[in-house]
């Protein structure tokens, strides 16, 4: 009887290991917002970080300023020559029927911060 069970939750896991893998084939693109390399997405981020910084003309709270400075200077360096790429997408996206881009800049930008932290390890002095 017990190994009639082991033999079970082997071939369980076994089970569990062929269709997660199987499944991460067809995974969709890993960057941002359907970007489709890592100098893309750092440039819809720069994008991002810049129309807020258009919108804001620095007269915000002085830590979201700071952060979105922090923002601009981390992707500016990654973007490389996608900045138009990334700023059409963004474009594209803030002005998709039902999109507030208020909402969208928001969400975003939190996105991007997030992955500049989890992806690349970047420390933000403004978010400590």
């Amino acid at each position: 009887m017990r190994i009639i069970g082991w033999f079970l939750v082997v071939l369980g896991v076994a089970g569990l290991f062929w269709q997660v893998s199987r499944s991460g084939f067809a995974a969709p693109s890993g960057y941002l917002y359907g970007m489709a390399d890592p100098a893309g997405e750092a440039a819809y981020c720069l994008a991002v970080a810049e129309r807020i910084r258009e919108i804001t003309r620095e007269t915000g709270p002085p830590r979201l300023e700071a952060h979105v400075d922090e923002q601009i200077r981390f992707w500016r360096s990654r973007a490389g020559g996608a900045l138009a790429k990334g700023r059409a997408a963004l474009a594209r996206d803030a002005a998709a029927p039902g999109v507030n881009e208020g909402a969208h800049l928001h969400l975003a930008v939190q996105d991007c911060g997030l992955r500049a932290i989890a992806f690349y390890g970047h420390r933000f002095a403004s978010m400590e």
